[in-house]
């Protein structure tokens, strides 16, 4: 089976086994007309399911990892949340000063929001890119109008980060392609298996940007060659 029909099966089983959660979803909360009395009752209700969704991406398994066999892989939440730790490195220099930390850590956080309704779509999944956008986009609306007066927060925080435009969202785009390269790594040396996930190094290859991420990026490789080095020594002694 090919790399798109496998992308196609594994997302489409997530979301599929999540079709009647979210139908569920969609008609008690997303499709109701949101009247200033109502929503102020059932404020509370919404809340409690944003919550719920939030909660499903610490079940949801990062689709590329998935479609690479690799064993105990990182769920979407996982992913996020050391992108937003990411913002604690961030130092006072110049370099740095055009930076809101803190919306830096909103935008992580909120990047693959999306992903809780429609799933974690690669390239490989056979669907445009202009879908993927469409579809995360409507589940974007969805999802904020459960948190009411923050509904405008999240949505311009995603609309930042899709447009890639700010210093902050071209910020958090390369935090997005730094934890990935830090798992991939991670991967290698849980498993012993120096450049079998090669392919999320070249992928990202050039197209970091903040001297800071660069610094950290250089910093993984060369910790990965060492790896490379030491296995192979070992290799060659047992051998």
């Amino acid at each position: 089976m090919n790399l798109v029909a496998r992308s196609s099966r594994t997302v489409f089983s997530v979301i599929e086994s999540r079709a009647f959660f979210r139908s569920l979803v969609k008609n008690q909360y997303f499709g109701r007309k949101m009247s200033s009395a109502s929503s102020t009752d059932n404020k509370y209700k919404d809340y409690v399911k944003f919550l719920e969704l939030v909660g499903g991406l610490k079940h949801i398994k990062r689709t590329g990892w998935v479609l690479r066999d690799v064993k105990d892989c990182e769920s979407i939440s996982g992913h996020m949340y050391r992108m937003s730790v990411m913002t604690f490195l961030l130092e006072k220099n110049p370099e740095n000063e055009n930076l809101d930390r803190v919306k830096c850590m909103e935008m992580a956080l909120v990047h693959d929001l999306a992903e809780a309704v429609v799933g974690d779509i690669t390239p490989y999944c056979g669907i445009s890119r202009e879908e993927k956008q469409q579809r995360e986009l409507e589940a974007m609306k969805d999802i904020a109008k459960l948190t009411n007066s923050g509904s405008d927060k999240l949505m311009e925080l995603f609309h930042e980060y899709e447009k890639g435009e700010t210093p902050e969202a071209k910020f958090v785009k390369d935090l997005d392609r730094l934890d990935l390269i830090m798992q991939a790594f991670e991967y290698e040396k849980r498993d012993e298996n120096p450049e079998r996930l090669q392919e999320f190094f070249d992928s990202t290859e050039g197209k970091f940007q903040h001297p800071f991420v660069k610094k950290i990026v250089s910093e993984i490789y060369a910790q990965r060659l060492e790896h490379q080095a030491k296995l192979k020594n070992q290799s060659q002694q047992s051998s």
